[in-house]
């Protein structure tokens, strides 16, 4: 089926550092649910910090982004039509690393524009969501169906600790009430792209410094689709202990972070 591509939306981008001369910038894609929020917390400042220029966007529909009123209008394709907006407002080859949805956002950017680099953390794999989504149902059949409920209703389901259990993979703690309300609905039509396993053609992807990480208690991404993903773009996933699937937002995101900032120097950035 075609869909007309919605009009390109202003855009909320959150910005920090100063790259060390000859570095590209970074650019931050959240994954479902989420906003460039989800970076502010640790891993702007952290990046700045060491020497790197960061921009974190909010897809159309998140965040502050425009949009909210026709969420369920985009797909991946304006996704990814949003980072090459941003992209192209720096002038540069980017960096580009993306969480979850945002990983999927990223492989579809990279099969049509250049990059200097790619991270994917915890990424939905090119063969899409739909094989994820029966091994939960028949691994953890309670989280499956709450997971349903979040992607249904979004901001109004019926308890928005459903999405944080899924999301940092515990019960909500002290946080809770930082994160709860930042939620936002997510698209049925991006959905379906991710679960459409002929949507990605990562073989269209150039030969180019790619890395994928993921949490081993991740339950949403679980490692082994993890390591799918990163096996369909050659290279060797890096599993994290002790994380789940909010690795830039739960405790041990440094790890993360210091894992990242590891290759990117390996690469000559």
């Amino acid at each position: 089926m075609n869909f007309e591509r919605a009009p390109q939306p202003k855009l909320e981008i959150l910005s920090a550092g100063k790259a060390k001369e000859g570095r590209p910038p970074l650019v931050f894609i959240h994954g479902g649910f989420a906003g460039a929020w989800c970076w502010e917390p640790y891993f702007l400042g952290w990046f700045a910090e060491r020497g790197w220029e960061c921009h974190a966007l909010s897809l159309r529909g998140h965040g502050q982004s425009e949009g909210h009123d026709d969420i369920h209008r985009f797909g991946i394709d304006d996704y990814t039509a949003d980072v090459a907006h941003v992209v192209e407002g720096l002038g540069e080859r980017p960096i580009l690393i993306g969480h979850s949805m945002g990983g999927f956002v990223a492989q579809r950017y990279l099969e049509r524009h250049p990059a200097m680099a790619a991270v994917l953390m915890a990424p939905v794999p090119a063969t899409g969501l739909a094989w994820a989504g029966l091994a939960m149902a028949a691994t953890n059949p309670g989280l499956f169906w709450d997971v349903g409920l979040a992607h249904e209703f979004g901001s109004r389901a019926p308890s928005p600790a459903l999405l944080f259990e899924a999301v940092f993979g515990h019960e909500p703690d002290d946080g809770f009430s930082r994160y709860a309300n930042r939620f936002t609905d997510e698209s049925h039509r991006a959905w379906a792209d991710m679960c459409n396993a002929g949507f990605l053609d990562t073989s269209k992807i150039p030969d180019m410094p790619i890395t994928v990480i993921g949490g081993d208690t991740d339950r949403l991404i679980p490692p082994a689709f993890v390591r799918s993903a990163a096996r369909l773009l050659g290279v060797k996933a890096e599993m994290l202990p002790g994380l789940g699937h909010a690795l830039m937002l739960e405790p041990g995101w440094d790890d993360a972070a210091t894992r990242i900032d590891g290759w990117l120097t390996g690469q000559g950035f």
